[in-house]
């Protein structure tokens, strides 16, 4: 499976983050996939790559199995459209924002996941609707 979009932003991010030079980056893929092409990794691949960069920068990479999983990103789509914010992708990514101070679902940690999961249904729950612009 080939990298994925956020798996591509997280990584030219911490280049931009962090200064990285455009060579120590690709010296970094080179090692982990014997390629210098970024969008030749694979999804594991840009996960080592991830891991990688974040030792070299100080950050302690996150355990994978430690991440929110696929079924709970599932519901919290479906959450999202009962929720009425389907169309305003940015409602729900600023939410997550706020709520757990991450940019992308696919970075919450399984207990933020859970979390956020919760906070939904009672919103739900309780009937919350958006706003009329």
């Amino acid at each position: 499976m080939k990298i994925t979009p956020e798996q591509r932003r997280k990584i030219f991010g911490m280049q931009r983050q962090y200064g990285i030079d455009e060579d120590d980056l690709r010296s970094v893929v080179e090692q982990v996939s014997g390629s210098r092409s970024i969008s030749a990794l694979t999804k594991d691949q840009a996960i080592k790559v991830i891991d990688r960069l974040c030792r070299i920068v100080g950050e302690t990479p996150k355990p994978r199995e430690h991440r929110v999983t696929d079924a709970m990103l599932g519901k919290i789509r479906q959450l999202e459209k009962e929720l009425g914010w389907a169309d305003e992708p940015k409602r729900l990514q600023g939410f997550v924002k706020k709520f757990a101070g991450v940019d992308r679902l696919n970075w919450l940690t399984k207990q933020q996941g859970m979390k956020l999961i919760e906070a939904l249904k009672k919103m739900r729950d309780r009937g919350y609707q958006r706003a009329a612009p």
